[in-house]
C-alpha cells in the first residue's frame, strides 16, 4: 500500500432475472422438475448386473470337484512304491524273481562245470570239490546281485529326493477343491454385492432426487450476487482524478476557467 492510501470495502451487487419471453418456459420447466421429483424415477436397472456361469464353466467346476474329491489314482501307488524303496524291500535278491531265476540258471551251469571237472579227476564230493563249488557260486552271486544292490541303493537316494514332492502332491487336490470353492464364493459374492448396490441406491435415492431437483431450479431463477472486495484508494491519485472531473464539470456548467479551477479543487477532496 502506497503512502497516504486509505483501504475501504466496496460491495458490488448484480441481479439477473429471466426475460418475460422465457419466463413461461421456465415455469413449465419448474413444473416438470417438480413432477420428476415426485415421481419414482430414476430406478435401478431391473435385471441382474452379473453374469451367470456358462455351461462350459459349470462343467469344468463339476469335473474339478470330482477330480479333487476323488484324488489322483496314481498318487497312492507312487507313494507306496517310494515307501517300499525307502524301506529297502528291493535290496533282497528274492524281491526280483527275474534276477533270482537268472542266478539259478547260471548257478546250475557253474555247478555242472565244477562237478564235471572233479568227477573226471575222481574227486567228486571231496572237500576240495565242495570248497571250489562254494567259491564259484559265491563269486557268481556277487556278480549278479551286487549291481542290483547298487542300483537299488541309487533308487533309494533318488526316492529321498522325490518323497517330499509326493508329500506335497497330497495338497494339490485340496487346493483344486479350494479353487472351485473360491469361484463359487465369488459368484455368490457377486449376487450379494448386487443386492447391496440396489439397497444403497434406494437409500440414496431421495437425496439424489433432491440434489437433481435443486440443480434444475437453481440456475434459471432470478439471483443476486454480492461480492465484497477491499479497495485501496490512493490520495494523490484521488486528488488528481477528482480535480480533473471537477474541472470538466465546471466547464460544462459554463463557470469559465475560474469555476473550472474551483470545481477541480473541490473534486480533489472527494
Amino acid at each position: 500500500m502506497s503512502k497516504g492510501s486509505n483501504p475501504s470495502n466496496v460491495t458490488t451487487t448484480t441481479s439477473a432475472e429471466p426475460s418475460e419471453f422465457v419466463r413461461p418456459y421456465l415455469s413449465q420447466a419448474f413444473d416438470q422438475a417438480q413432477n420428476m421429483f415426485e415421481s419414482s424415477v430414476p430406478n435401478y436397472y431391473p435385471n441382474q448386473t452379473y453374469a451367470d456361469f456358462s455351461p462350459e464353466t459349470e462343467t469344468a467346476l463339476q469335473l474339478a470337484t470330482a477330480r479333487a474329491t476323488g484324488g489322483n489314482p496314481l498318487l497312492g501307488s507312487s507313494q507306496n512304491e517310494i515307501n517300499n524303496i525307502l524301506q529297502g524291500n528291493y535290496l533282497s535278491p528274492t524281491s526280483n524273481p527275474y534276477l533270482q531265476g537268472l542266478y539259478n540258471q547260471m548257478a546250475g551251469d557253474v555247478t555242472a562245470g565244477v562237478q564235471s571237472q572233479f568227477s573226471k579227476a575222481g574227486r567228486l564230493g571231496s572237500a576240495a570239490n565242495q570248497s571250489v563249488l562254494a567259491n564259484e557260486l559265491g563269486e557268481l552271486a556277487n556278480k549278479v546281485y551286487a549291481p542290483n544292490y547298487q542300483m537299488e541303493r541309487q533308487n533309494m537316494m533318488a526316492a529321498t529326493q522325490l518323497a517330499p514332492q509326493l508329500a506335497q502332491a497330497d495338497y494339490q487336490d485340496i487346493q483344486a477343491l479350494a479353487g472351485v470353492g473360491q469361484q463359487r464364493e465369488g459368484q455368490e459374492m457377486a449376487q450379494i454385492q448386487d443386492s447391496i448396490n440396489r439397497f444403497d441406491f434406494e437409500q440414496q435415492k431421495p437425496y439424489y432426487k433432491l440434489r437433481e431437483y435443486l440443480g434444475s431450479i437453481g440456475s434459471p431463477y432470478a439471483q443476486t450476487v454480492s461480492q465484497t472486495q477491499p479497495v485501496f484508494r490512493n490520495q494523490a491519485a484521488g486528488l488528481l482524478g477528482g480535480a480533473m472531473q471537477g474541472y470538466q464539470l465546471g466547464q460544462n456548467f459554463g463557470m469559465g476557467g475560474l469555476g473550472a479551477i474551483g470545481g477541480g479543487l473541490l473534486g480533489g477532496f472527494f
